[in-house]
């Protein structure tokens, strides 16, 4: 099993990537957790109209890759209405579409998790983390 930790490559390339879309979305608040499990929140300034008393937001995990959630009734916990489901690291315009999606008529992506990989794997995903930081991930 690979270590991740807030220095190396993979946790600076999640945080590239995290921003890479964050800049795309023009999200005004975002936050990650780059240990094992890996996951992201990124806040959108729309609400869908759907649901226009609840925050919308943007989660992302290691093992499903994006989901677009809504805040619940009591405002405690989100509620996942679709997964993007393209690939656990979709380019970030392949992000911003499915974001585009949302406010139209139908919701976009699959209303399953993708389950496309177990955190802590060894499968190549920290190596793709990496590539975002610009260095490979180094054996120690």
């Amino acid at each position: 099993m690979s270590e991740r930790d807030g220095l190396g490559a993979a946790a600076r390339g999640l945080r590239q990537y995290l921003l890479a879309v964050a800049a795309e979305l023009d999200a005004p608040a975002w936050f990650c957790e780059v240990d094992v499990p890996a996951g992201a929140y990124l806040a959108l300034e729309r609400r869908l109209a759907r649901f226009p008393d609840h925050e919308t937001a943007l989660l992302w995990d290691e093992r499903d890759g994006w989901a677009a959630a809504v805040e619940s009734a009591a405002g405690d916990e989100l509620v996942v209405l679709a997964y993007l489901g393209q690939d656990v690291l979709p380019p970030p315009e392949a992000v911003v579409a499915f974001v585009t999606g949302l406010y139209g008529e139908e919701y976009p992506g699959r209303p399953d998790p993708p389950d496309f990989r177990r955190p802590g794997a060894e499968d190549g995903f920290d190596e793709r983390l990496a590539a975002y930081a610009g260095d490979p991930v180094g054996r120690g």
